[in-house]
């Protein structure tokens, strides 16, 4: 991956929609759905998840932005609040062959909400490098936000509440270590960067479905398992994040768009942790009784924007 621009983004903005008033002034609207972590800092207990819909205002002439939304904070008790003008930065990334929009807004105060609290240590990226999955005849649609954006916020509302965002249907990539015993018994370590891992989260139901793709457990392993699936996984929130934790799984592989149990591959443990600001999972899993599989990895690429420029 190579960054080929970084600079304000009006030109790649003005391919969304624009208006110009009669002084000159462009402004870009742009709504992105995604879903609100919200938990009391002060009280602890389950946070409150819920549908949100932020809307973004970009003043390209000003290089500013407004950010708005709802938000329950709780049982009736709705706020709304939209953000005072924030600079935004951004730029057109290369990533896998095809070019790819990011941009950042942050501001330590970023106004304040209708009841009155502000809107403190905010920081935003809108970014369309995401990890896709691969398509497989039977297994789920891919769902993503609107034009592959996804808007990663996080930030506090006055002193009690902290306001994270996610995505229902998120493709981590990253690093699989496997350990396992060889036939003399000794362990073996695997590792291996092509493992894919795609959460998606039935949030009424409080269930998961988990779907590995192109599994490779072990250096033995004759071939390249192209998916594993493990169905309606229990899926919780807590002020820390999201977690995913089962055990005794038939997983399912699917083929040819049928879906065929494989007991071979059953899955004694599996645990997932997607914690701090939501983009980041670590799994652990135990697969036959032998193999203990590790993961850590993300469902965005992390642009490190002093190195990317060179």
């Amino acid at each position: 991956m190579r960054k080929i621009i970084f600079a304000a983004v009006a030109a790649s903005l003005m391919t969304l929609a624009s208006c110009k008033n009669n002084e000159g002034v462009s402004n870009v609207t742009y709504s992105v759905p995604t879903y609100s972590m919200i938990t009391n800092i002060v009280d602890g207990g389950e946070p409150v998840i819920a549908d949100t819909l932020y809307k973004f205002n970009f003043d390209m002439m000003a290089g500013t932005a407004t950010i708005g939304s709802e938000l329950p904070l709780g049982s009736n008790n709705n706020i709304s609040f939209v953000t005072s003008s924030i600079p935004y930065t951004g730029g057109i990334y290369t990533f896998e062959g095809k070019q790819y929009e990011v941009i950042d807004v942050k501001s330590f105060k970023a106004g304040s909400a209708s009841n009155q609290e502000s809107i403190i240590d905010l920081e935003c990226q809108l970014t369309q490098i995401a990890y896709l999955p691969p398509v497989i005849n039977g297994l789920p649609r891919f769902e993503y936000p609107v034009d592959l954006r996804y808007a990663v916020m996080h930030y506090n509302i006055g002193e009690d509440y902290r306001v994270r965002t996610f995505w229902k249907d998120m493709t981590f990539r990253g690093t699989t270590t496997t350990s396992y015993p060889d036939k003399e018994g000794v362990t073996k370590n695997y590792t291996n960067k092509e493992v894919l891992y795609r959460i998606v989260m039935d949030i009424k139901e409080k269930e998961a479905t988990v779907i590995l793709y192109n599994v490779k457990l072990a250096e033995e392993m004759p071939m390249t398992i192209s998916n594993i699936v493990l169905e309606k996984l229990p899926l919780a929130f807590d002020a820390n994040g999201i977690k995913i934790v089962a055990s005794e799984i038939v997983p399912k592989i699917y083929e040819g768009g049928e879906a065929t149990p494989n007991s071979k591959y059953k899955f004694d443990t599996f645990e997932c942790d997607i914690l701090g600001d939501l983009t980041n999972a670590t799994i652990r899993y135990k697969v036959a009784g032998m193999y203990q599989g590790q993961f850590t990895g993300s469902y965005l690429l992390k642009l490190n924007k002093e190195t990317d420029n060179k």
